[in-house]
């Protein structure tokens, strides 16, 4: 069943509800209204109270105040100033309000005009004219083109002399002060820290660094208090110094780098003429250019590329150009002009011939001065001011500088040195007794044993030692090179000098210490001399041989410069380190190294260092090597560019006319030869007659040494020893004459093995001298024509160098080779005599001497030859040769060799040429007549027997059998033989009819060729 009652209970709910939120809502609106304009300004609490201050403005709150000061005043001007430092334009605006309040309030009564002095920059553009009824301009008393000026003159006028700070610096601080009322207070700060600073021992402070740190603390207050703090951009600045050290010492050992690899670049390049790589390169320009170029003009004179190459003065010209005018050969092959402009830096890019060129221009003794002065230079940086290492290393533009992010005065101000390292004696006043609060953290640090860096600066030195105590000693905290500079350098600290150095004199002394107090400590001589006394021997093990390589260097430099008179040890070890030594003169000191080098003996000396060098050839300071040497002889001599290893000799050494490397050389001499190359051999006459003759020198070095020598000596005469003679003929060192010659030969009684060579090697000296006939002459003429000990060339020359000849019989022809024997045939060095004819009957050269003289023998023809075919053959031919042949020489022919076939021809021709002649011997002339293959004259040859014969008919048919063939047919009355017809056949016929041995012949015609028929007798008579 519904339940009403619930229902109308929800509704009398919800009805309440409704009115409850409509008399909240009505409640809050009249809350809102009455208290919305109201404002809480303070708030109290149980431990205090808040008070909220309404933003409003100043000249709002105390209106009243401003126009009653107005009324009761007669003032109508108001200048108000600086109100542009609040660097904002919004002021203006409310001052212009009130102005404009004040001017229309009727209590006033008048008008009252505002007047603003502010600098034109508080407003931008055309801003300002909207502000300001009237604009009046103010021109600056002072700005950077007179500020020096003006600082100048108020100086001057505080009681300053006028050249007390140096115009320069003036100029530079005041550039910086553009306001007068800075540069006032400036000049009045200064004037009192000068008062207050430069008194007592401050009398010694550099004014110019005073006005300087004046300038910085008026535009930089902050900084300069946060640096009493060693705080703040300007101490960042200066405590970074060791680092800016360390860069520049970077930047030297990349330059030294660089040298090296210029240097190894130029000894790839120095076998290349500086001449081939410029027409190298000008060929680059010609191919980039045109191909056909044929000349460059330069100025009014026009060259060929090789011209330019070889002219230095015309090739630098023309690299400074940026176009030429050339000329060329156009398409016809006619010289045409053109200009052209080059880029040599592209054409020379890939190639770099300019540099090069460059490089090869150098001297290679250049390179090691470059070496030394980067060397030189890394150990005086580190004694360079702050402002130096900036300046001369460029450290501005640095990485590590630029991070300090200094301000333009600071940086100028630290680049020019008006701060610096000193700068605490310029920001603090000198108390006695005091010390600087960085002073007291030193002192602190070492009282609880904390080591800080060796170069920690000490402000107040002489104060902060007052504070030491001697337990302070113990530990090597104490380690400080200002520390160190003043008590070695003071007498009354002699006590902790010495507790000092026991740091530094033990077996493990702080090397780190002692390089840097050598590199950067003022008294070396006193700290080191200590340590010497202590004890040489073990400070020389502890420092310079045991001591680490990056420490070694350094530590050896100081003790070779204090340690007084050298011990063997170290001794030995200079001796092998002469570039140690020159390489450090500067830091060593000259008179020092020159006392080091006159005592010591190197081994390898350099040309780096003229007066070391001088000092050690005076003094013989050195082995003797090659190349010591070549140093020593370069120095006295440097004009010689031919001077090395290869082509140092004695005459060079000579040459030097230095008395004491002569000496020196003299004395040695046995050692010296055979260090000495002389490769160009080319020692003076002198010379070699020294090194002949010295008895230091042995015998087999004098030989090796002097072989090949191009100059030599006159003669024997001046060779003390003549053991030496061989040597002079081996060794080629006496002049090439026949004079030489024979004095040799007889000292040696014969022709020895050294003499052939020597006579082979001068060949076409000696045969270019002819010897006159002379009894030592002959012996040698004998001893070299009638031997085989000299080559076949040579044989030929000498044998016409001799006016001698053999006319006699020389036994040792017999085993002369036959060329050789016809050598002296045909030069007529043997004569035509039964005595040389007694020998030559025993060669091979007969018919060779025969034949060269043969008129003489054909009138000696009955002398005693021993005959041979050959030679039997040549007297044939040769007679063949003779209109009128001489049967004498024919019959002085052996009959053995007159019956020879290959004879027959020849014999028959010489006795046809003779009328009625025919051989004696009957043998002979049948052999002739059959053995003669020419038919003719053997039928004559055979005739003319018949003839002499007187007809007998046995020798006829003897000789028509000795013709054969045909004719012997003719003996044979049984038969009727045919001839040709030839006329000697005829001749025959007719001689053999009229003597009855044939009837008769008679002409018949057969095959169509005229016969003669011949018709034999019945019977012989």
């Amino acid at each position: 069943m519904f339940n009403f009652g619930n229902l109308w209970n929800t509704a009398f709910d919800c009805v309440a509800v409704l009115w409850l939120l409509y008399a909240l809502f009505y409640l809050f609106r009249y809350i809102l209204r009455s208290y919305g304009n109201s404002k809480l300004n303070k708030l109290n609490l149980k431990d205090g109270e808040i008070e909220l201050v309404e933003d409003n403005s100043i000249f709002n709150k105390h209106l009243d105040e401003i126009l009653y000061f107005f009324q009761v005043t007669k003032y109508n001007v108001v200048i108000i100033e600086d109100l542009d430092r609040f660097g904002t334009s919004n002021i203006f605006l409310k001052l212009r309000e009130l102005n404009q309040l004040v001017n229309e309030s009727k209590i006033v009564g008048r008008h009252i005009t505002f007047v603003y002095a502010i600098r034109d920059d508080v407003f931008k553009d055309e801003e300002r004219t909207k502000f300001f009824d009237y604009i009046t301009t103010v021109i600056p008393v002072i700005n950077p083109s007179n500020s020096k000026d003006k600082l100048k003159e108020l100086l001057i006028s505080k009681g300053f002399e006028e050249n007390e700070i140096p115009d320069e610096d003036l100029s530079e601080m005041a550039f910086f002060i553009q306001d007068m009322r800075i540069l006032t207070n400036i000049v009045n700060e200064y004037k009192q820290y000068r008062e207050k600073l430069c008194t007592g021992q401050a009398q010694k402070l550099n004014l110019t660094k005073l006005l300087a740190m004046i300038v910085y603390k008026n535009y930089y207050p902050q900084d300069f208090a946060q640096l009493h703090r060693r705080e703040g951009k300007v101490y960042s600045c200066i405590s970074k110094k060791r680092q800016f050290v360390e860069d520049a010492i970077k930047g030297i050992k990349k330059r030294s780098e660089e040298i090296q690899k210029e240097e190894e670049a130029y000894f790839n390049e120095k076998h290349i003429k500086i001449e081939e790589l410029r027409l190298l390169l000008l060929y680059r320009i010609k191919n980039a250019t045109n191909n056909r170029m044929y000349r460059i003009c330069l100025g009014d004179k026009c060259c060929v590329l090789e011209d330019i190459a070889k002219d230095s003065g015309l090739f630098d010209k023309l690299i400074t150009q940026s176009s030429i005018r050339y000329e060329y050969y156009d398409y016809y092959d006619r010289i045409s002009s053109k200009s052209g402009s080059i880029d040599l830096k592209t054409i020379d890019k890939d190639t770099n011939y300019l540099g090069r060129i460059t490089l090869l221009e150098k001297e290679p003794s250049k390179f090691q001065v470059q070496y030394q002065k980067t060397k030189n230079e890394q150990k005086a940086v580190k004694s360079l001011r702050l402002k130096d290492i900036i300046s001369q290393y460029n450290l501005s533009e640095s990485e590590l500088y630029q991070s300090i992010q200094l301000t333009p005065m600071q940086d100028v101000f630290l680049r020019r040195g008006y701060i610096d390292e000193e700068y605490y004696d310029y920001i603090s006043y000198f108390y006695e007794g005091m010390v600087s609060q960085s002073d007291r953290e030193l002192l602190l640090n070492i009282k609880r044993q904390i080591c800080q860096p060796n170069d920690y600066h000490i402000d107040k030195i002489e104060n902060f030692v007052k504070e030491l105590k001697p337990y302070m000693f113990e530990h090597r905290s104490i380690l400080n090179i200002d520390l160190l500079d003043y008590i070695a350098n003071t007498h009354e600290q002699k006590e902790n000098f010495d507790h000092f150095m026991k740091h530094l004199e033990n077996e493990n002394p702080q090397l780190d210490f002692l390089v840097d107090y050598y590199t950067y400590g003022k008294c070396n001589r006193t700290v080191f001399e200590h340590i010497v006394k202590w004890n040489k021997t073990k400070a020389w093990e502890i420092m310079c041989v045991n001591s680490p390589a990056i420490k070694k260097e350094t530590l050896t430099e100081a003790f070779l410069k204090y340690c007084g008179e050298l011990e063997p040890c170290t001794q030995a070890w200079v001796n092998s380190n002469y570039t140690f030594l020159t390489n450090r003169v500067d830091s060593i000191g000259l008179d020092r190294c020159l006392e080091i080098a006159c005592e010591s003996v190197f081994e390898s000396i350099q040309a780096n260092n003229d007066d070391i060098l001088d000092c050690v050839i005076e003094s013989n300071s050195y082995t003797l090597s090659i190349d010591n040497l070549v140093v020593i002889v370069h120095r006295l001599m440097p004009s010689d560019s031919t001077l090395n290893t290869d082509t140092l000799n004695y005459t060079r050494i000579l040459a030097t006319q230095n008395n004491r490397v002569i000496n020196n050389v003299n004395s040695n001499i046995g050692e010296v030869i055979k260090l000495l190359h002389d490769k160009e051999k080319d020692e003076s006459t002198e010379s070699i007659l020294y090194i002949l003759n010295n008895v230091n020198i042995e015998t087999l070095t004098k030989e090796l040494y002097l072989k090949g020598q191009h100059n030599q000596i006159a003669n024997f005469d001046d060779i003390i020893d003549s053991s030496l003679y061989t040597l002079a003929i081996k060794d080629y060192l006496v002049a090439p004459t026949w004079d030489n010659v024979m004095t040799y030969y007889n000292h040696c009684k014969n022709v020895t093995e050294e003499l052939v060579n020597y006579m082979e090697h001068y060949v076409s000296e000696l045969a270019a001298i002819t010897i006159r006939e002379q009894d030592p002459a002959n012996d040698l003429f004998e001893e070299l024509l009638a031997k085989n000990i000299l080559s076949i060339s040579t044989y030929k020359s000498f044998a016409t160098t001799f006016t001698t000849v053999f006319d006699y019989s020389c036994k040792a022809l017999k085993t002369l080779e036959n060329e050789r024997l016809g050598i002296l045939i045909d030069k007529e060095k043997l004569a035509f005599n039964q005595d040389v004819l007694s020998v030559i009957n025993d060669t091979s050269a007969l018919c060779h001497y025969i034949e060269h003289f043969y008129p003489q023998f054909r009138s000696h023809c009955t002398w005693s030859f021993n005959w041979t075919e050959e030679l039997a053959i040549l007297v044939i031919n040769k007679e063949i040769g003779f209109s009128d042949s001489s049967l004498e020489v024919v019959n002085a022919i052996p009959k053995s060799f007159r019956i020879q076939p290959k004879l027959a021809n020849k014999l028959a021709t010489i006795y046809l040429r003779r009328d009625d002649a025919i051989d004696e011997d009957e043998d002979v002339s049948m052999a002739i007549i059959s053995h003669c293959n020419d038919e003719r004259n053997s039928v004559q040859l055979a005739l003319r027997y018949m003839k002499l014969s007187n007809g007998n008919f046995d020798k006829i048919e003897k000789a028509l059998c000795a013709i054969g063939h045909k004719y012997e047919i003719l003996t044979d009355k049984s038969k009727r033989p045919s001839l040709e017809g030839k006329h000697y056949q005829l001749e025959l016929l007719n001689y053999l009819k009229g003597l009855g041995y044939i009837a008769s012949f008679k002409k018949e015609i057969k095959e169509k060729n005229t016969v003669y028929r011949v018709y034999p007798t019945k019977n012989k008579e």
